[in-house]
Order: C-alpha cells, then sequence, then structure tokens
C-alpha cells in the first residue's frame, strides 16, 4: 500500500496541537546539521548507515564467514538481527527531550520560548509512533527509528512524496544488518539505544513537519532550501548523495 510519508506529517502538528508548529519547525530542517550531531549518535549512524549502501540492497557484514562449503550457523544467520529493541526509561526521555528543547530554542530565538513549551508538553515521540505504525515500524527499537529517519531524508532531498511499506522495509532490512554487524553497537546498554533511537525520532518530526508545512503553503524556496539542507546533512556526516540513491523493496541502492 502507498502513502504519503513526507506530506502526512502535516497531520502531525494539528494532532499534537503545536502551536505553528510546522512553521517555527523551519529553522530547524533547512540546519545543515541534526540535534544531536555533536552526541555519539550521529557518529554511530556514519559508521552505519554508511556501511548499508551497496550494489543490490544489501549491507556490508562483518560476521565471520563460513568455511567453503560450510553451512552457514543459526548464529551467523540471526547475526544482522542483533537486538535493537530496547527498554524505555522516562528518565532518559525527559532528558533528551529537554535537550532538544534547548536545540529549538537556540536555533530560532524568536519563537523559543513558544517551541521549548511545544516539546516540552507535547508528545512529540507519541505522534512519530502513529505516523510510521502503517510502516510496520515501532518505537522501542533503533532499527526502526534509523529507518524512518533516512527513508524521509531521502525523500525530503528528492520530492518524493510516496513510499511503501516494501520499500521502507528494505531499508529496515538493511539498517539492522549494518548495526547487528557493529561492534560499537553492540555495547550500548538500554539507555544508549533510547538515546539514538529518540534523536532521530525528534529529527523526524522537526523536519518533516518542515517540509511537509512548506509545501502545504507552496513555498518553492523554503522546499527547496530544506531539500538542499537535507543533502547537506547526509553529504557533510556520512559522505552519503541521497540523490544518487534508489529507494527499492531491497532498500536503498545506487
Amino acid at each position: 500500500m502507498n502513502r504519503r510519508l513526507v506530506p502526512a506529517l502535516s497531520a502531525i502538528a494539528l494532532m499534537i496541537g503545536l502551536p505553528a508548529a510546522a512553521q517555527d519547525f523551519s529553522s530547524i530542517g533547512t540546519q545543515y546539521m541534526d540535534f544531536g550531531s555533536s552526541m555519539m549518535s550521529v557518529g554511530q549512524m556514519n559508521n552505519v548507515l554508511g556501511s548499508t549502501v551497496q550494489r543490490g540492497g544489501r549491507a556490508r557484514s562483518t560476521t565471520a564467514r563460513p568455511a567453503p562449503g560450510a553451512s552457514l550457523s543459526a548464529q551467523q544467520r540471526n547475526a544482522a538481527a542483533a537486538n535493537t529493541r530496547y527498554r524505555p526509561s522516562p528518565a532518559v526521555s525527559t532528558r533528551v527531550r529537554g535537550q532538544f528543547a534547548d536545540f529549538v530554542a537556540k536555533r530560532d530565538p524568536a519563537n523559543g520560548e513558544r517551541l521549548r513549551q511545544a516539546v516540552q508538553q507535547k508528545d512529540l515521540l507519541g505522534a512519530w509512533e502513529k505516523h510510521v505504525a502503517v510502516d510496520g515500524l515501532r518505537r522501542g527499537d533503533v532499527a526502526d527509528a534509523m529507518t524512518a529517519y533516512w527513508v524521509q531524508n531521502w525523500q525530503i532531498a528528492n520530492n518524493v512524496p510516496f513510499a511503501n511499506r516494501a520499500q521502507v522495509q528494505g531499508v529496515r532490512g538493511q539498517v539492522s544488518q549494518a548495526l547487528g554487524s557493529n561492534p560499537a553497537f553492540g555495547r550500548l546498554d538500554d539507555a544508549g539505544k533510547q538515546e539514538m533511537a529518540e534523536v532521530f525520532m525528534l529529527n523526524f518530526v522537526a523536519q518533516g513537519s518542515a517540509f511537509s508545512d512548506a509545501n502545504a503553503k507552496k513555498n518553492t524556496t523554503l522546499s527547496r532550501q530544506l531539500s538542499e539542507a537535507a543533502v547537506a546533512r547526509f553529504r557533510n556526516e556520512m559522505s552519503i548523495d541521497l540523490r544518487q540513491l534508489k529507494l527499492t523493496e531491497a532498500g536503498f541502492v545506487r
């Protein structure tokens, strides 16, 4: 089933009652760096996402290969499916939400206090979860948060309004496999996984809401700025050109 991933985010602002949130988030969406770019999460993302885009949509794996003629063990087959779930802690969510509120307030001082209150008072993570559920993504999973973030940035960069569940799940498979083969990710505890996931979720809401609002208002100048910002974020942080990727049911391919 096709669904309108990015523009539908305008409904998020209405659903959670953000006061002019989509409009105000434009100052965040045009940033060339994400909230959390100075945190471990983006460094981890660089390693993970940068390893996933291979011809044929397969991620590079560092899992040991079996000897010629030997079959893969269950452990090897499931190495890509490392535990990307985490047990959420309200304390971690409170901390990340507070950091995000500070981030948006500093990036847009004119609307800083209003944005700070909206971030602190509204359930942005719940809104994220309701929006991505149609693609089989859920809260409490790092791979799901990273997948939604990456697909949305690709859509913004390429001005592609539709993505289907099979395509999104293809990307999720790439992300899950890359996380499973990444030793640094394997050492994260629940709090580290949660922080990483919620950083992606909050960036998703801010950037997507801004792009949705610009498109709804037919503000082509702002839409173009947001699109270029998405391209720059991935180029600067991951050396990936989103406009050179194709979204398929096998995930992203060059």
